[in-house]
């Protein structure tokens, strides 16, 4: 045989040995044998949860901003949640901080651990009646549904946290861990009059907790990700958030006189030269994780792929992106144009244009380097300058703690044997401000969530299943019942 035959050969045999390799490892990929005893009943009634959301909704608490300067509804909500919830407010030290946000505080009787802290912002999105088939906020119950403006973002998560904390001490428990409500009045434009000042107060007095847990991931379908089987994400830190303007300033004049350029068209190349060149995809620890924990659960073509992702770490950096635009902006900073402005008439050729990028900073990237990047992608004619004060991505939490691994365990015994994995935030949370007072920070709303439901956050006809968050409810008791009324 030539050479050339035996260098053939040999790369064949090669080739035939890793993919055997890879259909290995992806055959041994399996979830690990657990001994789960999964809750079989709900202690709590469906028909008394929807009230009390229903209730709530009905209570208009959108964001305060510009022309809106009525801070009302807030004060009605303070009433409402303490008339709902008695034994958390006669247990609890409450303090106001800013006018609206709350913070309750239930001692411990062992001052030896750190309090845990659970937040639930208080504010929602503004709901113009136009197009929804109920009113936004008669809080509805039909169908199996509460309906209304923050039903899903995010007072079912409040009424059901505080439902289940109430209980514990109606039952004449007594916290070993002390215990932290917080809740702010303004996340939806970034929390900086209620959580930041929350944080500072906190941080003022010294207060370090064990855990803390706000919004963010949820149980949701797996079928993105290959998985037969729900998966429950669990947020261990959120991207950053920056909001850029891209300005060009030419001259002008009328339109019947076109140059060849002009600062629109300078702008609108700048905004085609970005899009067309977005940052690297990067395999952040939580993205590592993410594949390893739901692999053992997925399809066996998708597994093939995830249970060999060290090996086959570009070909996921590339082809991931394409699945879905979820999964792009999991992997990378991504680029989302939101404003453009130019002349004020149909004829003018306005001397300055200028469009407006919103920008989500990936894990261990900082709004410097991504000015950088974006200054060089869109050339030395584009002025690139801030639009407001933006922040760069949060710490990632500890994936290993104690705090995880009870999360990660009461979630299977609410939703079964299912994949629980941790996941980088993509959005933007109260949890943020938080970074100073507690290393582990998880961002998970027990709730299953279909790829429909998720499209009604900040939507028109929002709703929350009823059943779902009832179960989340029960989540939410016996999580807290272990790690803050449990002694060991």
């Amino acid at each position: 045989m030539s050479i050339g035959g035996i260098v053939g050969v040999s790369i064949a045999g090669a080739v035939v040995l890793f993919v055997a390799f890879l259909l290995l490892r992806a055959a041994l990929t399996k979830p690990k044998k657990r001994v789960i005893v999964q809750r079989e009943e709900i202690e709590f009634d469906e028909e008394e949860f929807a009230a009390r959301l229903s209730g709530a909704v009905r209570i208009p608490t959108v964001t305060v901003q510009g022309d809106n300067t009525d801070y009302t509804p807030f004060l009605q909500y303070h009433e409402y949640l303490e008339k709902t919830f008695p034994n958390v407010f006669a247990h609890a030290e409450k303090t106001i901080i800013n006018g609206y946000s709350l913070v309750l505080k239930i001692d411990g009787s062992d001052k030896s651990l750190l309090p845990a802290c659970f937040l639930s912002h208080q504010d929602v999105v503004p709901a113009p009646p136009e197009g929804w088939s109920v009113e936004p906020f008669a809080g509805e119950i039909k169908d199996g549904y509460v309906w209304g403006r923050g039903s899903l973002d995010m007072k079912w998560h409040k009424i059901a946290l505080l439902s289940a904390l109430d209980r514990l001490l109606a039952e004449g428990k007594t916290p070993v861990r002390g215990i932290y409500c917080c809740f702010g009045h303004d996340e939806e434009i970034t929390g900086k009059d209620g959580a930041k000042n929350i944080a500072a107060y906190l941080l003022d007095k010294g207060v370090r907790f064990e855990y803390l847990i706000d919004e963010g991931g949820s149980v949701m379908d797996g079928a993105i990700l290959g998985s037969e089987k729900p998966i429950a994400i669990i947020g261990v830190c959120e991207k950053g958030y920056v909001d850029y303007v891209l300005s060009s300033t030419m001259d002008g004049g009328h339109a019947s006189n076109p140059r060849k350029a002009s600062s629109v068209t300078t702008v609108a190349q700048a905004v085609y030269d970005l899009s067309h060149l977005p940052m690297r995809t990067k395999l952040t620890p939580p993205i590592k994780r993410m594949f390893k924990n739901v692999a053992p659960y997925m399809k066996f073509s998708y597994k093939i792929l995830f249970a060999n992702g060290d090996v086959l770490a570009p070909l996921l950096r590339a082809v991931l992106p394409k699945v879905s635009p979820l999964l792009n902006a999991a992997l990378r900073t991504t680029f989302g144009f939101t404003q453009l402005c130019g002349s004020d008439a149909p004829n003018v050729i306005p001397a300055s244009a200028s469009a407006v990028v919103n920008v989500r900073i990936n894990i261990g990237q900082t709004q410097e380097q991504v000015k950088k990047y974006i200054q060089k992608a869109v050339g030395k004619k584009i002025s690139v300058t801030e639009l407001n004060p933006g922040y760069d991505p949060t710490p990632v939490s500890n994936m290993d703690s104690d705090a995880f691994r009870v999360l990660e365990e009461t979630i299977r015994e609410t939703y079964g044997d299912i994949a629980v994995t941790p996941y980088p935030f993509i959005a933007a949370t109260d949890a943020k401000h938080y970074t100073k007072l507690c290393d582990n920070i998880y961002r998970f709303g027990p709730i299953e969530m279909t790829t429909d439901d998720q499209k009604l956050i900040h939507a028109i006809d929002e709703r929350v299943n009823i059943k779902s968050a009832t179960k989340g409810m029960q989540f939410f008791k016996d999580f807290i019942e272990k790690t803050c009324f449990q002694e060991g």
